[in-house]
Parts: C-alpha cells; structure tokens; sequence
C-alpha cells in the first residue's frame, strides 16, 4: 500500500468509501497494481480513502475480484469545476461578462479629485485639463502624466508644483501653489505698530503728529512725512513773512511707549488620572457616501468613561478603489480618579502659566517697567486663576504695518 500527497486541484481527487470483506486483500492489490491512494480512514466496515480519477479505473476490475463495493462520496479538482460550470453554461456565461464588464470600466478614469488648491479656483485648472482633452472617461493609457504636470505648471502661474498620478479609476492632482509676495511699497511715514502711551519723541526728520501724553492705537500715524518749511530760494526784507511751501520726505525718528501685555491662567483645584480597565467593545460599520449602516457591535459606548480607537479601511481591488469604507470602533474603558490640589499649589502653577504666556509675548530687548500680579479664587467652581500684567518702554515707530 503506497501513500502519495494530493497533488492539487488538477488533476484533482476522488473520495471513495469500500466496503466489504475483501477490503484487506483490495488494499494489497492496489499495491501491487500502481494505484496509489492517500488519508486511509477506517470506520467501522467501511474503509474511505482518496485517489486520483485515472487510478479509479483501474480499481474497477479489482472490485469485481474481491467483491467489494465502492461509492463516490466526493469529487474535488479543477476537471470537476469546469464539468458543474459546463452544465450551468448561462451561469458561468454572466459571470465571465461581468468579470469582463468591470476589467472594461477599470481602463478608464471616471473621477479626477484636485486637491491642495486654496487661492488657485478649481474651475481654472479643470479648464486647463479640459484644453488637453484630460477629462472623465478618457483611457489611462492617453494620458501622458508628465505632459499634465507640464501643462499645469506652465499655464498657470501661481502653480509652485504639481503631482498628476493614476490610482484606479481616480486621476489624482496634488498641487502646491506659489507664495506671492505682495509688493513692497516705501512708506513715507511713520506708524504705531503697538497700542500704547507716548512718553517721548524725537524726530530727525518729518513732522511728529502725536504729543507725549497721548495714547495711540496700533496702525495710527505717528511722525509725517509730509511738512510745511520755508522757501530758501526767496529773499524777505523787514517784518515780511516768509513763504512757505510743502515738501515731503521719509520720516525718521523714534517714538517711545509704554505698552503693556496681560495673560490669564486657569488651574483647577483637583486633578484628574485616567486608566484603563482593559474592558473592550467594538463595533462594524459600512460608511457610503454620507450614510452609515452598521453590520456589527453596539451603536453606542456601552461605558461611561471611554476612549473612541476608530479604524477605517477602504474596500479596494487591484488598482480599483470602491466608494466604501469599513469602519470599526473600538471602545476602550477608562477608570477615573480624581484627586485633590491644595489651593497655594494650584495658585502657584496658575502664577507659572501666567508669567510664562506674558514673558512670551515681550519683544527682544524691551525694557520692563512694572509687573501687575493679580490672583483669583474661584472654589464654587473648583478652580483658582492667576492673571499678569506687564508695562514695557519700546520704540514703537515703524513704518510698515502688516495686518
């Protein structure tokens, strides 16, 4: 008795069940004929094995020499598919049209998505792919990506770069657009680049059109560079006025300021520790479009204090990508503690905060003046906050402001 491994779907396999009290004496003979069998099982009287179709014919005169029976209980292999398949001819036909069917549309591109553009409308650049006849339905084959990337850089100037690529039946355009820079103009005066309080001016040329004492807002003009000066080209005699004229020039001088910054932190009087119980609860869903239709697992959190893990993963074949994702949440249970934080620890942390967001918004070499620091107690709402206050003198006067 020899015992071969199958060899796979072709030629495929038969599974026989014998029976009968010749079964020893069939099993030697097989043997001896070449006929080789595999996954020998005895149950009761009856013995199954498997083997190969062109073995089974030879099985067939043994039978008949040992009085056994023998019956087909099972036929597996590629000869076999194609046999059921043959008799089910309108079957296999529409399944074969529908393979070929869905190859056929998977050649073309069907959407074309742009994405990166802000300033850049879209309609311009589909304009552009529509002059080189790019557009939905074309084949992939007729489309020359480096030509795209090309064209769109070439006929549209705020372009910085572009990336054309085929993704099934999507043709994909990731843009980068170019940083204009708006045009320099020279600025013949002089502006408040800070809301603050004047406390001196000196003005090497121009007009200075605020006093000391006077309180300015950001933007509002300080020294002018338009001014009224005698005319030096006329000679005047006795008490004769002089005549004046008008000129313009760049203003320079410096304006200083007092300004001031202010911040505000908030620390609660408790803090909060999260853990996880390891307690865990998912649930599938199928998103299409704008709708969600849920195949498994709760709506909902089954649990208070939770933790949302959402997965998502799109349905794709070969290159072509469906219009369907599966999402699976997971919601992980957290157990909660809170403890308490005496008020002058979390006054200090909210003193901390505060200073920090102050000191961060001063310009390099302002010269601090005062520093205001006021605290809050807040125990109905289980908070403290601190908030902080700080006077600078600067130099104020610029003559470009960028809103």
């Amino acid at each position: 008795m020899s015992i071969v491994e199958r060899g796979g779907l072709w030629p495929g396999y038969l599974l026989i069940s014998i029976k009968g009290r010749g079964i020893a004496r069939l099993l030697n003979l097989t043997a001896r004929n070449g006929i080789y069998f595999w996954d020998l099982r005895y149950k009761g009287n009856v013995v199954t094995v498997k083997i190969k179709p062109r073995d089974f014919k030879k099985l067939r005169p043994l039978i008949r020499k040992t009085a056994c029976k023998v019956k087909i209980l099972g036929k597996k292999g590629t000869p076999f598919i194609i046999i059921h398949g043959w008799r089910r001819k309108g079957l296999v036909l529409g399944i074969v049209l529908f393979c070929f069917f869905f190859y056929f549309l998977s050649l073309f591109v069907w959407n074309i998505s742009i994405e990166g553009n802000i300033d850049v409308e879209t309609e311009k650049i589909i304009a552009v792919l529509d002059k080189h006849e790019v557009k939905n339905g074309i084949r992939k084959k007729e489309i020359d990506l480096s030509e795209v990337e090309r064209a769109l850089l070439l006929e549209i100037e705020e372009l910085k770069w572009v990336g054309v690529s085929i993704r099934g039946v999507y043709l994909n355009i990731q843009i980068v657009e170019r940083l204009m820079e708006p045009p320099i103009e020279e600025n013949m005066d002089l502006f408040a680049v800070k809301d603050g309080l004047i406390t001196d001016i000196l003005v090497l040329a121009g007009k200075a059109v605020v006093e000391p004492g006077d309180t300015v807002q950001r933007g509002q003009l300080l020294i002018s560079g338009k001014m009224t000066v005698p005319d030096d080209y006329v000679e005047y005699a006795g008490d004769v006025e002089p005549e004046m004229k008008d000129i313009e020039t760049k203003a320079r001088g410096m304006v200083e300021a007092l300004v001031w910054y202010e911040s505000y932190a908030e620390v609660p009087l408790y803090h909060v520790y999260k853990r996880k119980t390891g307690n865990l609860s998912n649930s599938i869903s199928l998103l299409a479009g704008d709708k969600i239709f849920r195949i498994w697992g709760p709506e909902s959190s089954p649990y208070r204090n939770y933790e949302l893990e959402k997965i998502k993963r799109t349905l794709a074949w070969r290159n072509l990508r469906l219009p369907v994702e599966l999402v699976n949440n997971n919601y992980w249970e957290y157990e909660v503690e809170i403890r308490p934080v005496s008020p002058h620890q979390a006054l200090e942390e909210a003193r901390n905060q505060a200073l920090a967001k102050a000191n961060a918004q001063l310009p390099r070499g302002a010269a601090i003046k005062k520093r205001f620091v006021n605290e809050y107690y807040f125990f109905e709402l289980g908070t403290v906050g601190c908030r902080v206050m700080i006077e600078t003198l600067e130099d104020i006067a610029v003559s470009q402001i960028f809103f």
